[in-house]
C-alpha cells in the first residue's frame, strides 16, 4: 500500500514539474492585475494534478464511479481551457451544470429526493463550485484547505465508511504534491479554474454523498469557514449594489493579505487551521454529524465573528 501510493506521489510529482515547464513555455502565467493577491506573474492551472489523481484512482481500481469521473473530466477540460482562452461565462457554467448532474446521477440523487428538492441541491452545488474558485491566489489557500477538507473526510470514513478511501487518499496525495509548488512565500504555481473548481466538485461529491446517508444538512458545516466568507461577503456586496459576478478583493482572507499585508502562509493557515478545528469538535470528536440546534448556534456565533473581524480590518484601512 505504501509503495503504490509512493509511485502515485512520484507520477503526480513528474507530472507537475512537466507542467510547469510547459506553462513557462506556452505562457500559461497569471498576470497580476488590480483584483490579484500577488506581485509577481505566476504559473497557472497546477491544480491539473487533482483531476489526474482521480483518474489514476479510476485506472488503478476497476473504472467504478465512471459517471462522476466523467464529470470530472468535463468540469476539469472546460476550466483548463478557461485558464488558457477565458471563455465565456455561459459556457463555463453549462458544463458545470452537466458535470454536477452527471456527480448527482452517479448517486442516484435523482431517485432519492422528490423532484422539488434538485433545485436546492444544484444551488449549492454551483455555489460551492464558484465560491471555491475565488481561493485561488492566496498562497496555500486552496490547497491547505481542500487538504484540511479531504483529511478530515478521511477520518470520517473510518467510522462512517460510505467513501472510497484510496480515491480520498489519491487526493489527499495530489494535493500535497500541489502545496509543494504552492504553499510557499513566493508560489511556483497557482491551481487556476481548472484545480480549485475539480477540487470543489470532489468536495459536493462527497457531501453529497454523506447528505444522502445522514439525511442532514449539517454536514455542509465541514466548509462553513470559507462558507460563510463567500455568503457573507456577497450579501455585502449586494447591499452596496455591486456586481457580485465581477473579479473582486473583499473577501476577509483577501483583506488580510492584501491591506493587512499578513504573509499568505499564515492566512492560509489560519483559515484551513479554523475548518480543522471545527471538524475535530462538532464532527470527528463524536463520531457523527452535529444536531440542527448546536449547527444554527455555531453558524451564528462564527458569523458574528467574521463580521466583527472584518468590520475591524475594514475600519482600519477605511475600506467601508
Amino acid at each position: 500500500m505504501i509503495l503504490s501510493h509512493l509511485i502515485i506521489f512520484l507520477i503526480l510529482l513528474l507530472l507537475a514539474l512537466i507542467y510547469q515547464r510547459l506553462a513557462i513555455k506556452f505562457k500559461i502565467i497569471d498576470i497580476p492585475n488590480n483584483r490579484s493577491s500577488h506581485a509577481i506573474p505566476t504559473v497557472r492551472g497546477g491544480g491539473i494534478l487533482f483531476p489526474v489523481g482521480v483518474i489514476l484512482w479510476w485506472m488503478a481500481f476497476d473504472f467504478q464511479n465512471t459517471w462522476m469521473v466523467l464529470g470530472v473530466v468535463w468540469v476539469s477540460a472546460v476550466s483548463l481551457m478557461d485558464d488558457l482562452y477565458s471563455i465565456s461565462r455561459k459556457i463555463r457554467f453549462g458544463v458545470q451544470f452537466l458535470a454536477v448532474s452527471m456527480a448527482f446521477y452517479d448517486l442516484d440523487l435523482f431517485t432519492s429526493v422528490s423532484w422539488y428538492v434538485l433545485p436546492v441541491f444544484y444551488f449549492f452545488a454551483l455555489g460551492i463550485i464558484n465560491a471555491v474558485n475565488f481561493m485561488d491566489g492566496i498562497n496555500g489557500l486552496t490547497g491547505l484547505y481542500s487538504l484540511v477538507f479531504m483529511g478530515s473526510m478521511l477520518v470520517v470514513n473510518t467510522y462512517t465508511p460510505l467513501f472510497d478511501r484510496e480515491l480520498i487518499q489519491y487526493e489527499i496525495l495530489a494535493l500535497s504534491v500541489f502545496l509543494i509548488f504552492n504553499f510557499r512565500k513566493r508560489a511556483m504555481m497557482f491551481a487556476g479554474d481548472i484545480g480549485s473548481i475539480s477540487i470543489a466538485y470532489l468536495m459536493i461529491y462527497f457531501l453529497t454523498k454523506w447528505y444522502l446517508y445522514e439525511q442532514s444538512w449539517t454536514v455542509l458545516l465541514f466548509l462553513i469557514v470559507y462558507g460563510a466568507d463567500s455568503m457573507l461577503t456577497m450579501i455585502q456586496r449586494l447591499i452596496k449594489r455591486e456586481n457580485v459576478l465581477e473579479p473582486h478583493r473583499s473577501h476577509l482572507y483577501q483583506i488580510l493579505a492584501n491591506e493587512g499585508k499578513i504573509d499568505h502562509i499564515l492566512v492560509a493557515m489560519i483559515f484551513a487551521g479554523i475548518q480543522g478545528i471545527i471538524n475535530y469538535f462538532l464532527f470527528i470528536q463524536h463520531r457523527e454529524v452535529p444536531p440542527v440546534d448546536l449547527s444554527v448556534l455555531v453558524i451564528v456565533v462564527y458569523g458574528l465573528i467574521y463580521l466583527a473581524v472584518k468590520r475591524i480590518y475594514l475600519s482600519k484601512y477605511r475600506m467601508t
